[in-house]
């Protein structure tokens, strides 16, 4: 745990968002940061965030490191603290402070976890009084931060302050022979199928169209394309669907899948949309993909995931396990528009997606809270092999698969540190 002498490292993104992360970080952060011992660095170039932490924490200095960036600055600190080739980043540094500058495009996990934590009386003393409301809610991860230090300094029991432990996910892509090739641990969110997709569309886009509207124009253009493969879901053991939840709308509850726990839950394809989140409740600022993350809320420290799921054959006026190539172009294309696009829109009006249902009282959506998911791509198709993770988009091995599943203290895997992350609120 930290102690007030643990110094702080502040790493500053300037490319993030808007690219005014280094103005807002002299403007309101370093000000809050009197009296506490900072090292400031800007990152230069992709994957320098996760170099400076790594270089931080093994140095011995302290286990706080404040990052002014997105979504994507938050992810590269993830990967470097927890992956390693050989030596760890520090075997005595398991424990570490993350705290948050929002200065990102979507900033999904900062929104998760700070829009609905309500102003605490105990930091207003920190925040001068010209600070106006957007700037207030950019510092409560900070302020939340300095009150902890501030609070500790000279107590012999510092009071504990409201935190929250961050999960990790660990995606491994896998070539034919079951041979990990590459791996990357999410923050934010792991997917195959229409999001994947998107985002590897919307990279292309990215010069043309800024900001978060080229997002929508890449799900437009890929919503008619559906995914196949083969998902096999499995709880924390790694190896039945004990512990699995799924949502029922119509109890408004997380439920155990009961006497499918013995056996991993195999859901068959094709899919529309994958996509698994840790740590938030949405991805960007009003579009609540896995909005029981907040509403039905998991215990803090569990070890578990988000899972939203479409599925065209639950569609009742569709073969359930039909091939893509076997449903007519126009066919696939009412399917997006008037299936996907519009559940994937419901997520917009506070997550209602999640409660939409065919006439036959199906769900269109499935969600799950699991361990974890494995991806087995069916055929060569580069679409159904795309995997993303926190915006990184990978492509899986002819007959390879992807398995992600949430990191635990309880599991040792070689070249993984088993870190435990935490923010204040």
């Amino acid at each position: 745990m930290q102690t007030e002498s643990d110094k702080l490292l502040v790493i500053v993104n300037p490319a993030s968002g808007g690219k005014q992360a280094v103005i807002d970080v002299a403007a309101f952060v370093l000000p809050l940061l009197k009296g506490i011992s900072y090292r400031l660095a800007t990152t230069e170039a992709p994957g320098h965030a996760g170099v400076l932490a790594r270089e931080f924490i093994r140095s011995g200095e302290g286990s706080s490191i404040l990052m002014a960036g997105g979504d994507g600055t938050v992810h590269e600190v993830a990967n470097a603290l927890v992956l390693h080739d050989g030596e760890a980043p520090n075997p005595l540094a398991n424990d570490v402070t993350l705290v948050l500058f929002p200065s990102g495009t979507a900033n999904a996990l900062y929104a998760s976890l700070y829009s609905k934590v309500a102003p605490n009386p105990s930091h207003q003393y920190l925040i001068p009084p010209d600070t106006d409301t957007q700037a207030a809610y950019r510092l409560k991860s900070i302020l939340a931060f300095v009150h902890s230090r501030l609070s500790a300094k000279g107590a012999e029991q510092p009071k504990i302050q409201p935190s929250r432990q961050l999960s990790f996910a660990l995606t491994e892509i896998l070539d034919e022979t079951g041979l990990t090739v590459e791996r990357l641990v999410g923050i934010v969110v792991n997917s195959t199928s229409l999001h994947a997709a998107i985002l590897h569309t919307a990279e292309q886009l990215r010069d043309s169209i800024p900001g978060l509207e080229r997002f929508k124009v890449a799900a437009q253009r890929n919503m008619a394309q559906w995914y196949a493969s083969e998902v096999q879901i499995f709880g924390s053991d790694g190896r039945t669907a004990k512990g699995v939840g799924v949502y029922d709308p119509s109890r408004d509850e997380i439920v155990s899948l009961g006497s499918h726990e013995d056996d991993i839950l195999t859901l068959e394809g094709p899919f529309s949309y994958f996509l698994s989140t840790v740590n938030v409740d949405r991805l960007e600022p009003t579009f609540y993909i896995t909005a029981p993350f907040t509403t039905h809320a998991p215990p803090d420290g569990s070890k578990t995931m988000e899972i939203v799921i479409l599925r065209p054959g639950r569609e009742p006026t569709l073969p359930e396990h039909a091939e893509a190539a076997e449903i007519t172009a126009s066919e696939r294309e009412r399917y997006g528009k008037e299936v996907a696009m519009k559940a994937l829109f419901a997520a917009y009006d506070k997550g209602s997606h999640i409660g939409l249902t065919y006439p036959n009282g199906e769900t269109i959506v499935e969600y799950y809270r699991a361990g974890g998911w494995e991806w087995i791509p069916e055929g060569d198709e580069e679409a159904s092999r795309l995997v993303c993770i926190d915006g990184t988009v990978k492509e899986v091995p002819v007959g390879g698969k992807a398995r992600c599943r949430v990191l635990s203290s309880d599991v040792e895997l070689e070249g993984v540190q088993n870190l435990t992350a935490r923010v204040y609120l």
